[in-house]
Order: structure tokens, then sequence, then C-alpha cells
């Protein structure tokens, strides 16, 4: 047999010696998977680690080459990106923190290594938002094309502005002033991570690993968009499993119980270990259980097809309403039911509207005068 499945693509990660057994028509569609899910850099790493990538297949090993060569790239990127933006914004804002993939690449921690980006994340404080922006634009930084109700969202309800490009690198930064969205009603007090921040290497503000971690774990289960589930859950499994340390554990369980998070730590912990067998300190279990949630058997119907590689070489049952029922939950989680319900019907209209008149009727025009 030459099929492949999402448990497949899983395995290989979790022990790398199966490697061994595949042929090639099977390596070239897991390939294809992998490049699908930007992770063929990261698997490459993790082969090596494990000794298994020299006895590959050379069609294999060429990819796996290559893309590490992209993902080497891209943090030379970050770099050269973190450069730029903290000497254009370190005086426009009281703090100025890398999130996410910028983070793990700027930290030299593991979970940077063969991390691919599709933008910048960076925090900072909500009354600095405005000169951060007039700023950006002054260096060649344009805001994404959105709809005025788009903008209006962002602005209003959403813990971040919308997107800006940089107009001759392509690079796009993402905004924020919180973690997850005011309007949710379960937006921490950012002081709870201010007081994590630590420097890079290089110098740059960053979260500390407890920080870090939750950060990424929020923004995976807080989410209604997990079309890189799967690699963000393989970024958790680094992060929990290179951090082993009591203080880090420690520290985490104390950052999520600070910000109201302890549900998607225990969320996090437990589709982890089940995926991967990340190993969890058996008092962070205990100390988790109470946060055990009555709908598990349904979550776990949802997690445990949505957070596995999706391709048409590898899709698992019930994916596409996993999906809707994960899209579902992530605004039910953002927005109180009025809020929700308005946004719904307008973002309904404007597709209806888009469908019936086309994709431009909602952009501004330009005076041309």
């Amino acid at each position: 047999m030459d099929e492949i499945s999402p448990e497949l693509i899983t395995t290989l990660y979790r022990s790398p010696n199966t490697a061994y057994k595949l042929s090639l028509l099977q390596w070239q569609k897991v390939i294809l998977v992998l490049r699908h899910h930007q992770l063929l850099a990261r698997y490459q790493q993790r082969f090596v680690q494990k000794g298994v990538f020299d006895a590959l297949p050379e069609y294999c090993r060429r990819h796996f080459r290559n893309a590490k060569v992209i993902a080497d790239n891209h943090n030379l990127h970050v770099a050269f990106e973190a450069r730029e933006l903290t000497t254009t914004l370190i005086k426009r804002t009281e703090y100025f923190i890398f999130l996410k993939g910028a983070s793990y690449s700027l930290s030299n921690h593991p979970v940077g290594i063969g991390r691919i980006y599709s933008d910048i994340d960076v925090l900072v404080d909500a009354p600095s938002i405005v000169n951060v922006e007039s700023q950006l634009y002054d260096q060649g930084w344009l805001s994404q094309p959105v709809s005025d109700y788009d903008d209006r969202y962002y602005r209003k309800w959403a813990h971040e502005i919308p997107p800006m490009r940089q107009s001759t690198r392509g690079t796009i930064i993402d905004i924020h002033h919180n973690i997850v969205p005011p309007i949710s009603g379960r937006a921490p007090d950012v002081q709870a991570l201010i007081n994590e921040v630590i420097k890079s290497p290089e110098g740059y503000f960053i979260l500390s690993p407890a920080a870090m971690t939750l950060h990424s774990l929020v923004h995976l289960f807080f989410n209604e968009d997990m079309k890189r589930g799967f690699r963000d859950l393989i970024d958790l499994d680094i992060l929990m499993s290179t951090n082993t340390d009591t203080n880090y554990w420690q520290t985490l369980a104390r950052l999520a119980a600070e910000t109201g998070f302890e549900l998607e730590l225990f969320l996090a912990c437990r589709y982890t270990h089940l995926t991967f067998g990340t190993i969890i300190p058996e008092k962070i279990n205990e100390g988790l259980n109470k946060y055990k949630p009555k709908n598990l058997k349904l979550l776990d119907f949802m997690f445990s097809r949505i957070l596995t590689p999706e391709h048409p070489y590898a899709r698992s049952p019930f994916f596409s309403l996993a999906e809707l029922m994960v899209l579902l939950r992530g605004h039910w989680l953002k927005m109180p039911l009025h809020i929700l319900t308005y946004h719904l019907c307008a973002k309904g209209f404007i597709s209806l509207t888009k469908m019936l008149l086309g994709k431009h009727f909602f952009e501004r025009e330009v005076d041309k005068t």
C-alpha cells in the first residue's frame, strides 16, 4: 500500500525511525503534505536530530535540504526586520516585544529551528498604537486592504490593528496590544506578560519560555482558525519538551492562573501528550484536572481531527465537521452573543454583496484628480 494518513505524518515526527519503512511513492505524498503545512524544514531537523536523515532516499534529502535553506533565510530575514523595527519603534512605545514565530527565532531556542514565518507579531501598549502605526507609515509600511467594517472590527473589538505590509520587502507585521480580543471578556492584564519579558541574545525583547508557551497555547486553543494547528501543536511540544526544569512548569501554571487560561493549558497538555507523547509533570496534570471540561468528549472529537495534517492525500474522517465546530467555538469564545450575531450578519451581508456585485465593491475609490 502506497497510501498515507494523518497518523503516518504524526508518527514520522514522534518516531522518526518509521521513515525507513516508507516507499518512494509514500515519500512523494508525505513531502507534499509537509510542504503544505510549512513543516519540511522542521521534519528535516527532527530526522537529523534522531540520526535517520542520511538514510533517507536522495529524493527526500534534496527536498529537505532545500527547505532548510528557506527556513534559514527566514531566520535571517526575521533578524533583519527585528533590527529595523526596533530602531524605528523602540522610542515610540512603552514596550516593544516580539511574539510567536519571530520570538522563537530571536530566542535561539530549538523551537525556532526549521520554523517558517508568514508574518512578524509584536506586542505594544495600547495607547502607543497610533504613534506606532504612524511611524510605520513613514517608513513605508502600508495597511493591508480591508473593508471599512473589518477596519472598525479590528480597532473596536480586536486585540490588534489591521496587518501592515512593508512596501518594498513585502514583510507583514501584526501589531497587538493584547493576546486575545478585549470584547471576549477574557483579555488578561498584559502586565502579567510584561513581567515575564527577557532579552534575546541579540538584545531584543521577547517573552520568557513559560510566557512564550502560554501565548502559543492561547493562540492555538482560543482561536477559530486552526489551519496551522498541527504545526502550532509541534511548537508546543518542542517548548514543553525542551523546558523541563521545575521553574518553567511552575511559572507556566502560575501564568495560566493569573491570566485565566487554565483550560487552555489543560488542552495544550492533553493534546501534546496524546499526539506526541509529550511528558507533562504529574503535579501539573494533577493541578489541571479540576479544569477538565464537561464537554471533553466533544472537544476530543474536534481537536483529534483538526490538530492533524490536512491535505487531499491525508485527511482525518469528519475533518470538515471538526473545522466547522472549531470555527463556531472560536467565534463564541471571542465575542458575546449580541456582538457575534451582529458580526456574522455583517460578514454574511458583505460576502453576499461581493458575490453579487464583485469583490471590489467595498474597496475605497482612489481619487484620480
